[in-house]
């Protein structure tokens, strides 16, 4: 959606929201790899899945789950899979995320000490979340037509029990006639 009027403004607000859409991704993506509900990231002891970051430098695996509480106490079962109950999924790096310029270069990357050894295991979903639905979630990100909401009624008012709500003033475009009811619901 533009922001400024006029023709000379459009190379800003491209920029503007190709920015936007571009870090709301790379939240999407860092937020998808560290649920626990989504289930793409092998959960043993929580560790893994609560260290996927992003940066301009590529993320070192520096990061040994015995360094940091409350991962430290959790005994790892070595399968990877989604049932430990003691398993903690906290994400440490998630809210010290910046906002990224556009055209920068972009890693995400996992903190952990043994993420090799997360990716490749057979618990893994990364590789097919790369694949495919990442597809999906780019798709939906970077959209000119982003999902909207619109409710009118008739001129007059809409009666409530308890009060009586009026619309006063013209609408905009396809909202103008009073006389209309328009009821509309996208979604991406």
């Amino acid at each position: 959606m533009a922001r400024a009027n006029g023709i000379e403004n459009i190379e800003r607000d491209l920029t503007g929201n190709l920015e936007r859409d571009f870090n709301i991704f790379i939240g999407a993506v860092l937020s998808d790899l560290s649920s626990r509900g989504k289930s793409i990231s092998p959960i043993d002891t929580g560790f893994f899945m609560s260290s996927w970051t992003a940066g301009t430098q590529r993320p070192r695996p520096d990061q040994p789950r015995e360094s940091h509480s409350p991962w430290n106490t959790i005994r790892p079962t070595g399968t990877g899979n989604q049932r430990n109950p003691n398993a903690v999924v906290e994400p440490r790096f998630i809210d010290d995320i910046p906002n990224f310029k556009l055209f920068s270069k972009v890693f995400i990357g996992n903190r952990s000490q043994y993420a090799a050894r997360a990716l490749a295991s057979t618990e893994s979903d990364i590789p097919q979340y790369v694949q495919g639905k990442l597809r999906n979630l780019i798709q939906q990100t970077f959209t000119d037509k982003k999902p909207k909401l619109g409710v009118a009624a008739f001129g007059t008012g809409v009666g409530y029990p308890s009060r009586n709500v009026r619309f006063t003033g013209g609408g905009i475009g396809q909202f103008s006639d009073p006389s209309s009811v328009f009821v509309d619901y996208e979604t991406p």
